[in-house]
Formats: C-alpha cells, structure tokens, sequence
C-alpha cells in the first residue's frame, strides 16, 4: 500500500520512470571497442594487424601478389586506438 503511493507519487513528479531508478543511478561502465579488439593483437611494441583482403574472392589473383597480405603489420595512429582500447 505504502509502496503504491510513494510510486505513483514519483511518477507525477519524475515522469513514468520508477523512483528507485532515479535515486540510484549508477554510472555507465567503460567498454573496450569489439570491432577493434577483434582485429587487433596487443604486443610489446604496440598494435599489430593484417592486411585485408586475403580471405575470400581472390582466386583469381597470382601468387605474387596474394603474397604481400601475408603475416601481420605495425598499426599506424596508436593514439587513436588507446581511446577505443581502454581495458585490452
């Protein structure tokens, strides 16, 4: 009884939202970027990656030049990467 008045009554003054929402909001929680933490390999130097297009829809490419995509590479604009990268 008493929990229906004090929601209905938080309802005409903060809107449709429940009181115990707004009285104890909690603050969001820092995330890593999926697509980034995905493509990416952490090492002691910094970020490495591979190059795209060696995966599919190159069958008809030459050896020579499939070649070059191979193994992975230094990762240009590191600093970019650390804000997206907070907890890898």
């Amino acid at each position: 009884m008493f929990m229906n008045y004090i929601q209905s009554a938080s309802r005409s003054i903060f809107g449709n939202k429940p009181i115990i929402n707004t009285l104890l909001q909690t603050r969001t929680k820092m995330k890593s970027h999926k697509g980034i933490r995905a493509r990416f390999i952490k090492t002691a130097s910094g970020l490495k990656r591979k190059k795209a297009g060696r995966n599919h829809g190159n069958g008809r490419f030459a050896n020579s030049e499939l070649k070059p995509l191979n193994g992975y590479f230094e990762v240009e604009g590191k600093k970019d990467l650390k804000k997206l990268l907070k907890y890898f």
